[in-house]
C-alpha cells in the first residue's frame, strides 16, 4: 500500500493563541486528560499537586508573550506527553516544576524532596541550569553542560524534559528580541539538535533544526522553501509513478507493507548547498520508507532482494545485523530509478519503525527507564570529575573543552572496528590506535607501542577505519609521552593521559637528561636465511651492543642488548622489527 497521505513534511509551528492562562482549573483538567490518555502509571494526585505547586510559585511572573509564566511548564508538560515517549507521572511532575528551583528563591532541592519525593527532586535539579554569581558566565555554562551530561547517562527523563522545554521555547521564539532569537537558535543547532539526533528523536530534531535555521537566516530559509515548493511538485509525480513499480513487485511476492514518502527538509537542503551542491544538482529530494507489516526481519531482506532485482542498487547498508548506537535498525539502499535519478530507500519492520520514530526511548519500560547510554558508573564518575577539573583549571575555555568531549564521544558518528577475536568495537570517528588500546584496558593504553591493523603494523596515531581488525602490541617498559595527548579523542584516553601527566609533570624533563641507556630485547621468529641480517639492519649497527642467540626446532630466539637515547628509538626499532616477515614476538626484558 502506498501511503501518499502520509508524506512527512515540515512546517514551522508557533504558539499563537494558547487557551491556557485564563482559568487554572481548566488548564489542570486539560493536563489531567492528556496524562490519563498517555501515561502507563497515571497518578492524578501527584500531577495535581505538582500543578498547583507550579502555579503558586510562579504567581505574578509573566512570559514575553504576556501569558502567566505557569503556562510555560504546563505547555512543556503537554508537549512531553504528546510528542515524547514518556510513561510515568513522576516525569510529568518534574516537568511542571522544572523552572521553580531556578526562578524561585525559596524553592530548593530539599523543599521539592520534602513536598514530593527524591526522584522528582533529582529530575528537577538535573534540568536546572547552574548559576553562581561568583563565577563567570562561561564557567556556569560549562558546569551546566557537565550537569546535563551526567543526566544523560544517569536518567534520560531529565534530558527529555530539557528537549521538550527547548522545543516549546523555540516555538515561542517570535516573542523575543532578534538578538535573543539568534542566541537561542545557535545554541539549539549546536547542542539540542545533536542531542535529539543521538536519542533517535527524528521529528524533534527536524523541527529544532528548521526553526533554528528560520531565525538564524530567515531570507535563506524562505528562499530555499520557495524553490523547494516547485521541485517537490515535479518530484512527487515522478516518485509516485516510481513507487507503483515497487508496489506491484512486492504484491506479487505477497509482502504486506506500507510505503511512505519523506522529503528532505529546508535545513538539510541548506547544508547540502553549503557543501557546494546547487539545487539543480540534488536529485534525491525524496526518500522512501518501506515498512514491513510484520516483525520478521527476514521479510526486510526478502523485500530488499525483490527491489534490487528490479532496479540497480548503488549502495547498501545493513543496520539490522549491526544496529546503530541508539538501537536504530533498518536496511538502507540507494537505487537508480527511471531517468537515472537516485532514490534513497529504507526498509524496516513495524517494531523498528517505532524505534526510528521515538529513538531508543521507545524501548523504555517503567521498570527500566533511566539509563540512556552504555557507559559504566565508573566511567561516568571519572568523566564527570574530569569535567569539573577542566572548569577549575581552565575556566575560560572549559565550556569548549567539555562540549568537544561530549560531542565527539556521544553525538558524532561512530566507526566500528574489530578486535583480535573478531568482536565489534564501536569508537568515535577519528579514533586512533591509542584510543582503541585505552578502550581495551588501562594497561593496554598506558603501555601500547603499536598495533597490527589488518595484519600490518601501524603507529599509535593511525586513524582507525570502518571494518579494521586491530591487535594491540604492548610492552611493560613503554610509558606515555606528552605527544600522545594529541593522538586521542575518546574520553577514556583523554582522561587517563591528563591524570598521568598531571601526576608526573616532570616526566619529559627527566627523560631528556638521560643521554644513553641500555635495553634488552627478546625476539622470536622463524629460523630462516637472512633473518638475522634483517634484524640487525632494523636495529642499526651503532645501536647493537650484545647478542645471544639460541635455536628451538624451526624458530630462533635472540636476546639483543641495545644502546638507545630515548623512547622514540625503542618504538621505531619495535616497528621495524615487527614488519620483518616471520617475526613472531618482540618483548623488552627487565635487567
Amino acid at each position: 500500500m502506498i501511503d501518499t497521505e502520509n508524506i512527512f513534511m515540515f512546517q514551522p509551528e508557533y504558539e499563537e493563541d494558547s487557551p491556557f492562562g485564563i482559568d487554572p482549573k481548566f488548564d489542570l483538567q486539560f493536563l489531567l486528560q492528556k496524562a490519563e490518555e498517555y501515561l502507563q502509571d497515571y497518578d492524578e494526585e501527584l500531577i495535581t499537586k505538582a500543578f498547583w505547586y507550579c502555579y503558586e510559585n510562579h504567581k505574578g511572573m509573566v512570559r514575553k508573550s504576556g501569558k502567566p509564566f505557569y503556562t510555560h511548564p504546563l505547555n512543556v508538560s503537554i508537549v512531553l506527553l504528546e510528542e515524547f515517549p514518556i510513561y510515568d507521572s513522576q516525569t510529568v511532575a518534574a516537568c511542571l516544576l522544572h523552572d521553580t528551583m531556578e526562578d524561585v528563591d525559596n524553592v530548593t532541592w530539599e523543599s521539592i524532596k520534602d513536598t514530593f519525593n527524591v526522584e522528582v527532586a533529582r529530575m528537577v535539579d538535573g534540568v536546572t541550569k547552574i548559576s553562581h554569581k561568583q563565577v563567570s558566565q562561561a564557567e556556569n555554562k560549562a558546569a551546566s553542560y557537565r550537569k546535563l551530561f551526567l543526566a544523560l547517562v544517569r536518567d534520560i527523563r531529565v534530558v527529555l524534559i530539557k528537549l521538550a522545554d527547548r522545543l516549546h521555547n523555540i516555538r515561542t521564539l517570535h516573542y523575543l528580541s532578534p538578538n535573543k532569537q539568534q542566541y537561542i537558535a545557535k545554541e539549539t543547532l549546536n547542542f539540542y539538535t545533536m542531542l535529539a539526533h543521538r536519542l533517535g528523536l527524528l521529528k524533534i530534531k527536524i523541527e529544532l533544526e528548521n526553526l533554528s535555521f528560520f531565525y538564524l537566516d530567515r531570507e535563506a530559509y524562505e528562499d530555499i522553501k520557495e524553490r523547494l515548493s516547485q521541485k517537490r511538485k515535479e518530484f512527487l509525480g515522478y516518485i509516485t509513478s516510481f513507487l507503483g513499480t515497487i508496489e506491484n513487485s512486492l504484491q506479487e511476492h505477497e509482502i504486506d507493507h506500507t510505503l511512505t514518502i519523506y522529503h528532505k527538509h529546508e535545513y538539510e537542503i541548506f547544508n547540502m548547498i553549503q557543501e557546494g551542491k546547487s539545487l539543480s544538482d540534488i536529485d534525491n529530494f525524496y526518500s522512501i520508507n518501506l515498512i514491513i507489516n510484520t516483525n520478521e526481519k527476514s521479510d526486510c531482506y526478502r523485500a530488499h532482494g525483490i527491489i534490487a532485482n528490479t532496479f540497480d542498487s548503488i549502495k547498501f547498508l545493513d543496520y539490522i545485523s549491526k544496529p546503530k548506537f541508539d538501537w536504530y535498525k533498518s536496511l538502507h539502499t540507494e537505487i537508480i530509478g527511471p531517468d537515472g535519478k537516485k532514490i534513497e530507500l529504507s526498509i524496516r519492520t513495524q517494531e523498528m519503525e517505532a524505534i526510528a520514530e521515538d529513538g531508543f526511548a521507545s524501548k523504555f519500560s517503567l521498570k527500566n527507564k533511566r539509563k540512556a547510554l552504555n557507559i559504566t558508573r565508573e566511567d561516568t564518575e571519572e568523566w564527570g570529575k574530569w569535567m569539573q577539573e577542566m572548569i577549575e583549571e581552565y575556566p575560560d575555555s572549559a565550556i569548549q573543552i567539555i562540549w568537544n568531549s561530549i560531542k565527539v564521544n556521544l553525538f558524532d558518528v561512530d566507526v566500528v572496528v574489530y578486535n583480535k577475536k573478531g568482536e565489534p568495537v564501536s569508537l568515535p570517528d577519528g579514533s586512533s590506535v591509542l584510543d582503541f588500546a585505552f578502550a581495551k584496558s588501562y594497561y593496554d593504553g598506558m603501555h601500547c607501542i603499536s598495533a597490527k591493523i589488518n595484519g600490518v603494523i601501524k603507529e599509535l596515531n593511525y586513524e582507525l577505519q570502518y571494518g579494521d581488525q586491530v591487535e594491540i602490541i604492548t610492552s611493560d617498559s613503554v610509558k606515555p609521552e606528552p605527544k600522545w595527548q594529541q593522538y586521542v579523542v575518546t574520553f577514556k584516553a583523554v582522561i587517563s593521559l591528563f591524570h598521568y601527566f598531571k601526576e608526573n609533570p616532570f616526566v619529559e624533563i627527566a627523560d631528556d637528561k638521560v643521554l644513553h641507556s641500555f635495553i634488552k630485547m627478546k625476539i622470536v621468529g622463524e629460523d630462516r636465511e637472512g633473518m638475522l641480517k634483517q634484524i640487525t639492519e632494523a636495529i642499526g649497527k651503532n645501536s647493537m651492543h650484545e647478542l645471544h642467540i639460541s635455536a628451538q626446532e624451526e624458530d630462533f630466539e635472540g636476546v639483543f642488548t641495545l644502546k638507545v637515547k630515548e623512547d622514540d628509538d625503542v618504538n621505531n626499532i619495535f616497528l621495524k622489527i615487527l614488519n620483518i616477515q616471520g617475526i613472531k614476538s618482540v618483548n623488552l626484558l627487565e635487567d
